[in-house]
């Protein structure tokens, strides 16, 4: 495992970061959408003795969805019901698949529709979730992440839809990570010391950090890591090639916009290697009796290293999925 750390924190570029009232959006969103089943986070503390430091997780695997995703989905959906004035709404989006399960909920739940462009080779628990909810699958051409949001997109403009970002949306970003940054505050007492998530686009992230005082480090492994390769070379890293990864979800590059946000508000990038993911994957699995996908469970392998070392304190684990095929989960936990 190597850690990545940004040599300088520069502010994003004006309108890039949720103000005040946008943030005040994301509290008790729980509540504001009982039909749709969103529960508050639930933070359990670990049983991994780690020293001084205090190590929780907030299980966002246990959402109906199986993801944190549908947080941002609801709010982004719930702006654009509002703004219609009573006209059907339809959205586009590209997913590897949690975001786009949550779109899919989002929509069924406001009378909306929604058509979910998916790479090919996504899994099919999450393909299989994403139909059920009433949304038009499209699988993409290609199997990487990137060629299937640039079709997403192009789609979107020939029929003049929206498209539905899953990370450089505000209302999207501020669902999926403030409301939870908040959740997580309120259930522990207060803002914690250190938080661990999941980075692909940034968006959640980024989110959690806009609520919160933590130190918040994006985590990803090796096989891609576009926001640890860009805090090296100060440029983003906008595409990659499609990588076979455990964490197929976080697969892909980062944009200019999603890159600024990092790198103004995070503490850096952790990396993990694919082998650290696959015990990470295990661990939680036989010692915890969780099912987690690769992409939530990368959040949780730097603390099962002994090279992490974050001293007195509350560190707070982000595990945001738990989507992943059951034939795949016997691979890795075999």
């Amino acid at each position: 495992m190597r850690r990545v750390v940004a040599k300088q924190h520069l502010g994003a570029p004006e309108g890039l970061l949720p103000t005040a009232d946008h943030l005040a959006r994301a509290r008790g969103l729980a509540s504001r959408f009982p039909d749709a089943h969103l529960r508050e986070v639930s933070l359990v503390r670990a049983p991994i003795d780690r020293g001084t430091t205090r190590v929780w997780l907030a299980l966002e695997c246990m959402q109906i969805t199986g993801s944190f995703k549908v947080r941002g989905a609801l709010l982004a959906m719930e702006s654009l019901v509002g703004a219609s004035q009573g006209r059907p709404v339809e959205v586009i989006a590209a997913s590897a698949g949690n975001h786009g399960i949550g779109v899919a909920l989002a929509a069924k739940a406001m009378g909306a529709k929604a058509t979910i462009v998916v790479p090919r080779g996504a899994p099919k628990t999450k393909t299989d979730k994403i139909a059920g909810y009433g949304a038009t699958v499209v699988l993409a051409q290609s199997t990487g992440y990137d060629d299937a949001e640039a079709e997403a997109i192009e789609l979107a403009r020939t029929r003049g839809l929206p498209f539905l970002s899953p990370y450089d949306d505000l209302d999207v970003l501020v669902g999926n990570g403030a409301s939870l940054g908040f959740e997580i505050a309120g259930a522990l007492g207060k803002d914690p010391d250190v938080v661990y998530a999941p980075i692909g686009g940034g968006g959640l992230a980024t989110g959690l950090a806009s609520a919160l005082s933590s130190r918040v480090w994006g985590v990803q492994s090796e096989a891609s890591c576009a926001f640890a390769q860009s805090l090296e070379t100060g440029v983003a890293v906008t595409t990659l090639p499609p990588a076979v990864t455990l964490a197929e979800g976080l697969e892909g590059g980062i944009s200019v916009r999603g890159f600024a946000r990092a790198a103004a508000t995070l503490a850096g990038a952790i990396v993990v290697t694919e082998e650290e993911l696959a015990a990470a994957v295990t661990f939680a699995y036989r010692e915890m009796g969780l099912t987690l996908e690769g992409s939530a469970a990368v959040a949780l392998a730097p603390v099962l290293s002994s090279a992490i070392e974050e001293g007195d304190g509350d560190l707070v684990v982000v595990l945001t999925g738990r989507n992943v095929d059951p034939e795949r989960l016997s691979q890795i936990v075999c």
